[in-house]
């Protein structure tokens, strides 16, 4: 399954529909038809009510590989970073708490953009990668480009991190990050408060397995 998070709606591709949802939406579209995807997009964009759309199909990884065809992709990683207390790290941005992330650089690894964007954003070092997470998926608009053409799919590799050290961390304040706090599994109800839904969903489901 895949999952896409849009406007507090979530898009997933699934080859049979594995339970019930409020609000869900059925649709079988002809992806490879780039009309089609924009008028789907754009039903998605405008409900003002979350809702769970479901595309079903047998043949569901060529389903998601002809639907990503349509976006400007934007490859990205980041870490879910527990110290040696088991306690995680979190950058707050824009008022909302979120993981360190950024985009992937030509000629840098998943793993290497990884650590480098927890590095710069968050000022510690000497980090480990345990394995590698699920990835998260969401669309947005990007102002660099001309409507309608500027919708991008940003994919983003996560990694969860052992981090050994003492050091202090320091805000990347170059990047608006307002504050960087380390939480107990106890406290997250906090994180939960004030992030955003595909974080949400990521960390119950990452946590979960550690």
């Amino acid at each position: 399954m895949y999952k896409v998070f849009f406007n507090g709606s979530t898009i997933l591709f699934d080859s049979e529909m594995k339970k019930s949802l409020n609000n869900n939406i059925i649709r079988n579209l002809d992806l490879d038809n780039y009309t089609v995807v924009d008028e789907f997009i754009n039903e998605v964009e405008l409900n003002k009510i979350p809702s769970d759309y479901f595309i079903l199909n047998k043949e569901n990884d060529q389903e998601w590989n002809r639907f990503r065809k349509r976006f400007v992709e934007i490859p990205a990683a980041g870490g879910l970073v527990q110290n040696s207390d088991g306690m995680f790290l979190f950058i707050r941005r824009f008022g909302v708490w979120d993981l360190p992330k950024g985009k992937i650089e030509k000629l840098e690894t998943p793993e290497q953009a990884a650590i480098r964007e927890v590095e710069e954003e968050c000022g510690i070092f000497g980090l480990n990668i345990i394995r590698q997470l699920d990835s998260t998926y969401h669309i947005y608009r990007s102002p660099y480009h001309d409507f309608p053409e500027n919708l991008v799919l940003k994919e983003t590799k996560w990694f969860l991190m052992h981090y050994s050290g003492n050091e202090i961390p320091v805000p990347e304040v170059e990047e608006d990050i307002e504050a960087i706090r380390w939480f107990s599994m106890d406290e997250l109800d906090e994180v939960y408060a004030e992030t955003y839904s595909s974080l949400t969903d990521f960390l119950e489901k990452s946590l979960a397995s550690i």
